[in-house]
């Protein structure tokens, strides 16, 4: 949907309109007369009346030269401002009449065109800019003429003001930046009764500068910090569902933070119907990837787990060939959609891909060890096929899709099955334009774990300088020569041998921080140090960093920060890590 010229257009539709019966109505200027505001046309319906208000030093007097037309008394609003009702008899000829009201003031005069109609009509008559609208955000105004107040109809984009200047034939509002990646086009419309107005107006994009011909590692080491809109465009219900939709005022607010490449993680089935995704679904997903792209970042788009639809048994059972058709499918279309975007743009085929280690087959028959084998590679099997259809569907869209770079989901997205060596990465028709993902939530009792359970304590304090003596709340493993461990676990079976990572999601997921007994100067410590631990480590080894947030450590409403430890770790470890490659 490349957009190449602006225009300004506008069209009258259905009953009543003024083109359709051919009536002539004139094309009055804009402004005041000297010290004197008041508006130079005024629209009556067949038997409506209208508010004239007039900005004068003093109280005004009006005239008109039709018997048909009554002039109000006038009355005085405020200091300076005066309204009057201007009413017409009914007109029985069915013919567009016209009349002309004087307006004096002292010295001041002015003229008021009025024009009777036989049913309701809104008529636009010029628009302020009439062009290409800034790509940074501005105002714009429309003049009009009504029988009434219209009703609007605004893209998202573009604001009314609250206020109305007092020619009230004058709309102004204001519209948003453009950070799409591309110009846009939106639809402003005016409706009084069944006459509608229609005006289109375009906005140019901003200017982003275009990345193409990169390398997967050229492209990951221009990656500073990531982070991901986490429980939001992922949600099967809808975007607001687990937490606030994303706003653009959020996004601004990451970029100003410092990070430079932002995870989208999305729900496709849950929008579509039939295999065909929602076009309102993909426009919004298109919405959130240009405010990414349009502040500079990357951004990563993926399929989630969407209600298990793949990421369920289609990959702990095996390769379903009516889930890889659908698979194809969804991915050619998203592919399509999101073409326009440059190689800001990431594709992330999946999630977290599960794996079968089930010990039994739930009826009552326990998996010998050479079962439990096969099981397993099954799966990686099916997720290796998956992964290759979602390849082959987005280079065969062509375009920036070819040059786009792709990122493939390990089993589980668990390092350890990863570095087993049985999972595989796809073929590529492009060289060098492929990325590895993984998740690390580790240790568990530290990082997710809710309550006790009968094989151990949550942790509460990690790292050997945030131990608190005597407590057992202490991390008993995964600490920092853990997290180092699995990080070059990453960098030896993927960074070595040509493919980057992307550590999809990490963050310290449970806060106790107001929980009981908790000593919370160290359990803060503990995640700040968490988050500088594992992003450094990740960045050493050659992983991306994405932070998992949600909400609750930066505000969607506004971008402020709710919690700093984990941020500042973030961005500490960001600082000191250094990419191999």
């Amino acid at each position: 949907m490349k957009l190449k010229n602006l225009f300004f257009t506008f069209a009258l539709l259905s009953i009543g309109l003024l083109s359709s019966c051919g009536e002539d109505h004139p094309s009055p200027s804009w402004g005041d007369s000297g010290g004197m505001t008041v508006k130079d046309e005024l629209l009556l319906s067949n038997e409506g009346a209208q508010t004239l208000n007039i900005k004068a030093s003093v109280k005004p007097t009006l005239t008109t030269d039709a018997d048909w037309l009554h002039i109000g008394e006038v009355k005085n609003l405020t200091t300076g401002i005066y309204t009057v009702e201007i009413k017409a008899e009914p007109n029985v000829s069915g013919e567009t009449r016209k009349a002309e009201i004087t307006v004096v003031a002292g010295n001041e005069k002015s003229i008021v065109k009025v024009s009777q109609v036989s049913g309701d009509l809104v008529e636009v008559r010029s628009i302020d800019p009439n062009g290409i609208l800034d790509a940074k955000g501005g105002k714009l105004s429309i003049k009009y003429v009504a029988t009434g107040e219209p009703a609007l109809n605004l893209p998202d984009w573009i604001k009314q003001d609250g206020t109305r200047s007092l020619d009230e034939n004058i709309l102004s509002f204001t519209y948003a930046p453009n950070n799409s990646g591309r110009e846009r086009e939106g639809l402003i419309v005016l409706a009084v009764g069944k006459s509608i107005a229609n005006v289109t107006v375009r906005q140019g994009a901003a200017n982003v500068a275009a990345i193409s011909g990169k390398t997967a590692k050229e492209i990951a080491a221009d990656m500073y910090a990531g982070i991901n809109i986490g429980n939001t465009m992922e949600c099967p219900g809808g975007e607001g569902d687990w937490s606030m939709p994303v706003n653009e005022t959020y996004v601004t607010a990451l970029a100003n933070m410092g990070f430079n490449a932002v995870r989208i993680p999305c729900a496709w089935d849950a929008h579509a119907k039939d295999g065909v995704i929602d076009a309102a679904w993909l426009d919004r997903v298109d919405e959130v990837v240009g405010w990414v792209i349009g502040k500079g970042m990357y951004a990563l788009v993926n399929t989630h787990w969407d209600n298990g639809w793949i990421e369920g048994d289609a990959c702990k059972k095996g390769f379903d060939e009516a889930v890889n058709a659908k698979f194809a499918s969804y991915w050619t279309q998203i592919a399509t959609k999101l073409n326009h975007y440059d190689q800001r743009l990431l594709f992330s085929a999946l999630n977290e891909p599960p794996v079968n280690e089930d010990a039994n087959d739930g009826k009552g028959h326990t998996y010998t060890a050479a079962e439990k084998k096969a099981n397993k590679e099954r799966s990686i099997d099916a997720i290796m096929k998956y992964e290759q259809t979602m390849l082959d569907a987005v280079r065969a869209t062509g375009g920036n899709n070819l040059d786009r770079i792709l990122v493939m989901s390990v089993p589980n997205t668990n390092i350890e099955i990863a570095a087993e060596g049985y999972f595989q990465m796809p073929k590529d028709v492009v060289a060098d334009r492929l990325m590895v993902e993984a998740h690390f939530y580790a240790p568990y009792n530290f990082n997710m774990m809710k309550t006790d359970e009968s094989w151990g304590k949550a942790a509460w304090y990690w790292g050997k300088d945030n131990h608190v003596a005597g407590s057992d709340r202490n991390s008993t493993w995964g600490e920092e020569d853990y997290v180092r461990d699995q990080m070059q676990l990453m960098k030896k079976n993927f960074v070595d041998k040509g493919y980057p990572t992307i550590l999809g999601e990490y963050c310290v997921c449970e806060d106790r921080s107001n929980i009981a007994g908790v000593d919370k100067e160290k359990h803060q410590a503990s995640q700040l140090l968490w988050n500088r631990e594992v992003t450094r480590e990740a960045k050493n080894a050659g992983c991306v960093p994405f932070f998992w947030e949600t909400g609750g450590d930066i505000s969607r409403r506004d971008g402020s920060i709710i919690r700093s430890y984990q941020l500042d770790g973030l961005f500490l470890g960001a600082s000191e890590g250094k990419y191999p490659f």
